[in-house]
């Protein structure tokens, strides 16, 4: 099963991502899960790439023509380039089968926001997984329920009559073990 794993790639994040992110990796490795991402070989993207070239695991980079020095020392199984931001997301929503979203920053939460619309939208079904370690999240949960609160949430498409709840759209976890339990969960429902 395809999972696309989007998350931050600052090479100055705090090291404790490092480590979940490497963590992460790793699991994603043994349960045989093929990797889509967005390629880059700094912060927690490039920790839990490292497992998967170090495993000679199944894994797929999308990114931009303008972004293509990012490859310079990364391996990678294939490589796909697109010509801006917005067709290298389309193309990694099209790939995944399951979404994985580490800690990141304005580009992640970019993708993030972009892919539970998209699945509101039922334009693509896919499991969205929000890994909300240390509480990284919590003020985009908080945002998620404001915005539900003061009425700017529907659920379907064209909007419905009742409000959205986050776990309609995606799921929070908190440890890499739920992320690879709820992947598990969706591989088996898909007859993986």
């Amino acid at each position: 099963m395809r999972v696309c794993v989007f998350g931050g790639t600052n090479p100055a994040t705090n090291p404790k991502y490092y480590g979940v992110a490497e963590t992460l990796g790793k699991m994603l490795v043994e349960n045989g899960f093929e990797k889509v991402f967005g390629g880059n070989r700094h912060g927690v993207l490039a920790q839990i790439h490292k497992e998967y070239v170090e495993k000679n695991a199944p894994n797929t980079v999308i990114l931009p023509e303008a972004y293509k020095d990012d490859l310079k020392e990364m391996k990678t199984d294939k490589v796909v380039f697109t010509n801006t931001i917005c067709t290298r997301l389309e193309a990694m929503l099209e790939k995944a089968e399951a979404i994985v979203v580490m800690p990141g920053g304005i580009g992640t939460m970019h993708e993030f926001w972009t892919a539970i619309e998209c699945r509101r939208a039922e334009e693509f079904d896919f499991e969205v997984i929000l890994l909300n370690y240390d509480n990284f999240y919590k003020h985009q949960i908080a945002f998620f329920d404001f915005i539900g609160e003061n009425g700017f949430t529907k659920i379907g498409k064209g909007g419905a009559p009742y409000k959205i709840e986050p776990k309609d759209l995606f799921t929070i976890v908190s440890t890499p073990e739920e992320v690879i339990e709820k992947l598990n969960a969706v591989k088996k429902a898909k007859g993986r």
